[in-house]
């Protein structure tokens, strides 16, 4: 610190300098000190006695750090005579504070020289002019003293301005004075100001400031401010101390900017002590919850997850808890978390979770992202939630899914299901695809996409309305409009919108099944035009045909009605036809035709009407409404078909089965008791060595064999009752079909030596099914191919491999041959095939309808391949439990 030298001038030094200076004194009007080399005081003008309130004479050769009691003893300007010293020659404009009697201070403007004399000696020349007050500022320095003080005005923070090593108030705002509760600071000191700042090592962080340059920035800075004589106010500040430099850029003051956040701070407290509350809450809900950060790593796992899976915390640190997923669902897992995360998006995926005994289950991982108030992404939030019992349902729901699926597919009806409000085509069988003109790229797609011409019609909205009200919808020669083969054709369809729920009753999906009845539609539009000739042609037709009005009243009988019943048209009309029919009958027709004439529904069922001899005859009534293009009926027709002689034909065959059965059972049982007693005789005849070189036992045992299996399948041609009955049992075993299938051709070959009857196993295999009805089956096949082979003599059986757990097995002949249109009709009961020559086949054409219902009810499928004259393949498929090569 540069202090006064000392020594003192000579005499005659200080002479020439006294000389000097009032020469100075006479030019110069400021405020004028003079100072030797060695920093004391060795003159000063009458103006400086005045501005610095000196009284007498002043001692002569004083250090200038003790003039007038220390007045200039101020870092400001110890810092000018450095700056004289070290840097230059000139100082300008310069501000200090000076204290005044009764501790007034006084601001001045110092401007410094030095000046070299004569005698290679110099002098220290100091002017001082006062800093103007308001009032002698120019109207430049009022404008803008008015805008700084419009600025700090308002300000929304507490800003003052500190001057001097001393940190003295030069300018505080209002928000600056209320903050400190409303003191008088301008012109004192900091420490004098707010004396409770010192303890609280505000004065050390302003020192540190002022001393090195570097400006201070605090952060929720808690400060205690005394608010009256004993009480404290606490605060948190955000305040930045700024060094500020003048004209030299030597540091002469500290801007202070602070800004109170207590109430933050408060706020910020409260939610954390909230925070913690809630993650206490979080730990007991039962269920996982988890938060992670905007890195996406895991930032808090309630404490279920680790008591689930066992992990510590530093195991699922980051993105640990994907060590807890399974191996196969890792990947998708992260990829579904990471995905949500970056795009910021929620999500919702099912993996399996291992807990801590090892076990892996299912769970629903379902998360959203989380913003603060200003829409900052924090994160993500999540619950996962034990679905395992859950999902394990899912899957046989799947399962059935998929088996309806196939149902779907197979079915010859045209079949589609539609999901969701889009109405997805989930699925659609070949016969819709076919009815749509479409090929198997709309599934997937919605149907208003697949099927665009359907825009302008009413069938989205039907399905709209199916979906949300659950009403069944049933379309009743509905006309639609479907562009087939790029050109658009009408149709008219027999329809079903039936609505599909889930496990929880909501609809999640329709089902659609439709007939194509435009024919029929067609065929009535023409009849419509022609009352004439509908009338002509009912004449002709020979069943009962009657026409009554939109009510239900006849009004038209044609000639067969008049022949049957022996009565006049005008009578039938009075009592109307239904008098005719039989008690039996008749309440309910009445209740199906009462429900017909209500919602214009058709009507068929079998009845027996009386006859003019009074006799009641079986016929097939079918009720039809005629209908206006805006669906209202406009009339009914009633055809009445004699199926009496059917009904007569069906119960004689099923007398006759019931017969046969009886009559053959009897004498069956009888061989198989006389078999079974000479078995028992041989057993126990102990001297058997005669006999044991004939094969009288091999024999006996395999007519004992053949005659049991024969009793049973003789007792079992009532099958086709029982099959109406849906009482038909099936005994399942696992067993070897190989064998089964090399037995039967045995046994057949020791029966019929004029058919070479070849086996060719391509695979070996176990089912599990009843091994007598397969057997039935496979004689069924392999007789029916004898049969119907008079000209050749090969047939061949054979087993293969159908699917990865599927065999088939066929048998095939080179016999007459099915023509096309009777493959269908083969397997219904009754029916038999006839050839060209009206030649018909012995049978009761019940053989292929019961191994057609044995090979469904094990889950089969029987399958045709035939031609007209060169003969026939019949197979049937089953589920294997074991196949091998």
């Amino acid at each position: 610190m540069l202090e006064s030298d000392t020594s003192k001038l000579s005499k005659k030094e200080l002479n020439i300098i006294q000389n000097y200076t009032e020469d100075l004194f006479k030019t110069v009007r400021e405020p004028l000190l003079v100072l030797d080399r060695h920093r004391n005081v060795v003159g000063l003008n009458s103006n400086l006695k005045k501005k610095f309130k000196i009284n007498g004479e002043f001692e002569e050769r004083v250090s200038v750090f003790e003039f007038n009691n220390g007045q200039l003893d101020t870092p400001e300007f110890r810092d000018i005579l450095n700056y004289l010293q070290t840097e230059g020659n000139t100082v300008t404009e310069r501000d200090i504070q000076v204290v005044l009697p009764q501790k007034r201070k006084r601001g001045f403007t110092v401007n410094a020289s030095v000046l070299q004399l004569p005698d290679e000696n110099s002098i220290i020349l100091l002017s001082f002019k006062k800093l103007k007050n308001i009032g002698d500022l120019s109207r430049q320095e009022k404008v803008y003293n008015r805008l700084v003080e419009n600025i700090l005005s308002n300000a929304p923070a507490a800003i003052c301005i500190l001057r001097g090593q001393e940190h003295t108030f030069e300018v505080a705002n209002e928000h600056y004075i209320e903050l400190i509760g409303h003191r008088d600071i301008i012109g004192k000191t900091v420490k004098e100001a707010i004396p409770e700042a010192e303890s609280q090592g505000f004065i050390e962080l302003l020192d540190h400031v002022y001393s090195t340059g570097e400006p201070y920035i605090g952060n929720e800075t808690p400060l205690k401010l005394k608010v009256g004589k004993d009480d404290f106010k606490n605060s948190h500040l955000n305040f930045v101390y700024q060094p500020t430099r003048n004209k030299k850029g030597k540091i002469d003051g500290i801007f202070v900017h602070v800004v109170d956040v207590s109430e933050q701070v408060v706020a910020r407290k409260n939610v954390e002590d909230s925070e913690a509350r809630l993650r206490s809450v979080i730990n007991t809900v039962p269920a996982i919850i988890w938060i992670t950060d905007t890195d996406g790593q895991s930032a808090f796992l309630n404490k279920n997850w680790y008591s689930y899976t066992g992990q510590n915390n530093e195991d699922a640190k980051g993105m640990g808890w994907l060590d807890a997923t399974h191996p196969d669902d890792r990947k998708k897992a992260e990829f579904a978390f990471l995905d949500a995360h970056n795009q910021k998006k929620s999500y919702s995926i099912s993996f399996r979770l291992r807990n801590k005994q090892g076990e892996y289950r299912w769970v629903l991982d379902k998360a959203s992202p989380k913003f603060d108030d200003d829409g900052n992404y924090e994160g993500m939030i999540g619950t996962v939630i034990n679905v395992h019992e859950e999902r394990l349902k899912e899957n046989l729901v799947r399962e059935k899914d998929h088996r309806l699926q196939g149902i779907v597919k197979e079915a010859t009806v045209a079949t589609a299901i539609y999901t969701g409000r889009e109405m997805n085509i989930e699925l659609a069988n070949d016969a819709m695809i076919k009815l749509w003109g479409k090929d198997d790229s709309v599934i997937g797609t919605p149907l208003h996409k697949a099927l665009p011409e359907l825009d302008g019609q009413p069938f989205l909205g039907l399905l709209r309305n199916v979906l949300e009200t659950g009403e069944i919808y049933w379309g009743k020669e509905d006309k639609v409009d479907l562009m087939i083969d790029g050109e658009m054709q009408t149709g008219y369809y027999n329809f079903t919108y039936k609505p599909l729920r889930d496990k929880n009753g909501e609809i999640y999906g329709i089902l659609n099944m439709a007939i194509d009845v435009t024919e029929s539609v067609t065929s009535k539009m023409l009849l419509k035009e022609s009352e004439f000739h509908f009338r002509q042609m009912a004449d002709l037709m020979p069943g009962m045909v009657s026409k009554t009005d939109a009510k239900g009243d006849d009004i038209y009988f044609n000639k067969n009605w008049l022949d049957f019943t022996g009565k006049g048209s005008k009578y039938l009309q009075e009592v109307g036809w239904e008098s005719f029919i039989h008690p039996d009958e008749k309440e309910t027709f009445l209740k199906a035709w009462e429900d017909c004439l209500n919602t214009g529904c058709n009507l068929e069922m079998q009845l027996r009407l009386k006859n003019k001899e009074g006799k009641y005859i079986w016929h097939l009534t079918r009720c039809e409404a005629v209908k206006e293009d805006d669906g209202s009926v406009k009339m009914w027709i009633a055809a009445n078909t004699e199926i009496d002689k059917i009904k007569e034909e069906e119960k004689r065959k099923e007398e006759f089965l019931k017969m046969v059965s009886h009559e053959l059972k009897t004498p069956v049982t009888s061989i198989k008791g006389y078999v079974q007693l000479l078995l028992t005789l041989l057993k126990k005849q102990k001297e058997a060595a005669e006999a044991s070189k004939l094969p009288l036992q091999p024999s006996l045992e395999r007519i004992n064999h053949q005659v049991t299996r024969l009793t049973r399948l003789i007792s079992e041609i009532l099958d086709l009752s029982r099959i109406r009955e849906n009482q038909l049992e099936l005994k399942s075993e696992e067993f070897n079909l190989n064998e089964l299938l090399a037995e039967t051709i045995q046994d057949i070959n020791y029966t019929n030596t004029q058919h070479k009857i070849a086996l060719e196993s391509e695979v070996q295999c176990q089912i599990i099914a009843d091994r007598d009805r397969i057997g039935q089956v496979v004689i069924n096949f392999v007789m029916n191919a004898i049969k119907y082979s008079p000209g050749s003599q090969e047939i061949n059986v054979k087993i293969s491999r159908e699917d990865k757990d599927k065999v088939r097995v066929s048998v095939k002949d080179f016999g007459i041959g099915i023509g096309q249109e009777n493959h269908k009709k083969i397997f219904k009961r009754f029916y038999r095939v006839g050839v060209k020559s009206e030649e018909t086949y012995s049978g009761f054409g019940i053989g292929l309808y019961l191994a057609n219902e044995i090979i469904e009810r094990h889950n089969g499928e029987i399958q045709l391949n035939s031609e007209l004259g060169k003969g026939s393949e019949f197979s049937f498929i089953l589920n294997a439990t074991q196949i091998t090569s």
